[in-house]
């Protein structure tokens, strides 16, 4: 019953690096491993009423393993979606065994066989495939989990939920690919890793350039291969833990992997970051585009790493600019 409800609460939280679970890496879950999926999903709120509205996009999931401590995968977990006229992209440095591409599939047939269901949930399905409904708390959820019987890797997975007033979201992502990418081999992290920094926030409408806020990174801590970091402002008013690993961190990235022209490259996604020369503050420019439009652009000091500006186009239509303060 632990991995299904091991399970369970990943897809129940889908993105939550809040919930402590140590879910153990198989073998194949190594350094550089890319796992790219479709994704899809929509939600409506009043349905039934009046007032009902709603709205929905597709792109893509792109999962990137950085680096591994305790078998755990640490890495980027990067969201493309396009809905109607808008983009949505984010990419957040995350505990990858929160984020629902794998699963230990030797115990996962187990306790399926065994009909070893959460409380409050129905469970039919053979192993490779398991339909689950769960109520709890006025939400009613729908889950249907396809994987892979030997190596645990999700192909499929369908999430729906309604509310008893009326919400309904429902999101899927299916498996396209997944191969391996030569990363930087580094030992040490940069000096700009166990800094603290401050940041100026700017929003950028037709009606000019605004400052809206600041943000503060706060260093807390090394463990391991992995460092903790707080971070607050007006953007963040109660503060949220972030994590850094040799790579890159919530406001640096290594000078190994920025010495290189392509950083990453997912044909599948049409998604790339890429070295773009020099910029105003004499840092080294680093695109990150989808389907040949930029959607994030960053400037970083070439010998530190350190993030010194940021400038990224909203799903609103507006820019937010992201300034070191110095």
């Amino acid at each position: 019953m632990r991995y299904l409800m091991l399970l369970f609460l990943i897809i129940f939280s889908f993105s939550s690096a809040q919930i402590n679970i140590y879910n153990p890496a198989p073998a194949w879950v190594k350094k550089g491993l890319v796992v790219v999926y479709s994704m899809e999903g929509g939600s409506a709120t009043n349905t039934g009423t009046p007032r009902a509205s709603g709205s929905y996009g597709r792109g893509y999931n792109i999962k990137v393993v950085l680096d591994l401590e305790n078998k755990v995968p640490y890495g980027l977990n990067i969201i493309l979606l396009s809905s109607g006229y808008s983009t949505f992209f984010n990419t957040k440095l995350s505990n990858l065994s929160l984020l629902s591409f794998y699963v230990n599939a030797k115990e996962m047939n187990r306790a399926i066989q065994r009909k070893e269901t959460p409380p409050n949930c129905q469970l039919v399905g053979n192993p490779g495939k398991i339909f689950m409904r769960c109520n709890q708390n006025g939400l009613s959820s729908k889950y249907i989990v396809e994987y892979d019987t030997r190596t645990g890797l999700i192909k499929n997975l369908v999430v729906s939920q309604s509310s008893v007033n009326g919400n309904i979201t429902q999101s899927r992502i299916r498996y396209i690919k997944h191969y391996y990418v030569n990363l930087p081999d580094v030992k040490n992290f940069p000096k700009s890793a166990f800094e603290s920094h401050s940041y100026v926030l700017y929003t950028v409408t037709p009606m000019g350039k605004m400052p809206t806020g600041d943000l503060n990174i706060r260093y807390l801590g090394k463990k391991g291969h992995i460092l903790n970091y707080e971070t607050y402002g007006q953007a963040y008013p109660v503060p949220i833990k972030s994590i850094g690993v040799l790579l890159t961190g919530p406001h640096y990235i290594h000078p190994a992997w920025l010495s290189r022209k392509v950083l990453l490259s997912v044909p599948e996604a049409g998604f790339e970051i890429l070295r773009d020369g020099r910029g105003e503050r004499g840092g080294v420019v680093i695109n990150y585009t989808w389907q040949g439009a930029t959607i994030l652009q960053q400037e970083l000091d070439p010998k530190t790493g350190l993030l010194l500006y940021q400038y990224y186009l909203s799903m609103g239509g507006f820019t937010i600019i992201t300034e070191l303060q110095k």
